[in-house]
């Protein structure tokens, strides 16, 4: 959903990002993912890229694909156990993501979206924007979450190397949110995708690079399995 102005007109950054999200919806309207909330993370994302295509281009095609994505979130959303949905940040996310839509002129009820709300309200309750403004937090890995909430061009001095956090979603919120354009995270952001581990052109890494991810990961297994005294505990997951 990066669009970059050009000579006064803004032009999508990565069509193929795109492509990969047209041609991998499921025949029952949405996207897969690892579990129910994953599947209503995805869908929820990858039907606000249909919504801003079609009523930047005009394209043709992508209103069929809008319906099937609303009606089958529609039907998930009453599946949804919003207590039980195991995912960091989630209860900031997919309010944050249904605002965006409901701004697009789709709107979501299920009964569940008042504890969503309630949860989300009570996270923010403790959130004190000073510390994000000024300080390298973790929140930074998720500022997706965050859009309408905060100032961008106030975290633009996290930025290293391009990215926030090395993560190429909290980067390109940032990019798309900020002020004045940022070469560095578009440069970040192309880098990503062109050389980032992936599975099929268009498919982004959660964490870009992942060097040091991994190796403080090792780390902390290594240190997991000294305390619990199995090796191969260590050896399984490296």
């Amino acid at each position: 959903m990066i669009a970059k102005p050009v000579n006064g007109k803004c032009e999508w950054l990565f069509p193929s990002c795109f492509q990969y999200i047209r041609d991998h919806q499921r025949e029952n309207g949405g996207w897969e993912g690892g579990d129910l909330t994953d599947v209503i993370l995805n869908t929820l994302a990858s039907l606000l890229s249909l919504i801003q295509h079609e009523k930047n281009d005009g394209e043709n095609g992508l209103a069929y694909s809008i319906v099937k994505a609303i009606t089958f979130l529609g039907e998930r959303f009453f599946e949804w156990n919003v207590a039980e949905a195991d995912r960091v940040g989630t209860e900031i996310i997919v309010p944050s993501m249904l605002q965006l839509l409901e701004k697009e002129g789709v709107k979501f009820n299920f009964p569940k979206l008042d504890m969503l709300l309630q949860l989300k309200e009570t996270k923010m309750s403790k959130f004190n924007l000073d510390i994000l403004y000024k300080y390298p937090t973790t929140m930074l890995f998720s500022l997706e979450a965050f859009i309408g909430f905060i100032e961008f061009d106030k975290v633009k001095h996290h930025l290293s190397g391009g990215s926030m956090v090395c993560s190429p979603s909290a980067t390109a919120a940032y990019l798309m949110n900020v002020s004045e354009w940022d070469e560095r995270a578009e440069n970040y952001l192309i880098d990503a995708v062109n050389n980032g581990p992936i599975n099929e052109e268009g498919m982004v890494a959660n964490v870009y690079p992942i060097s040091t991810f991994e190796f403080g990961w090792v780390a902390l297994l290594s240190l997991v399995s000294l305390i619990i005294g199995d090796v191969q505990y260590t050896r399984k997951w490296t």
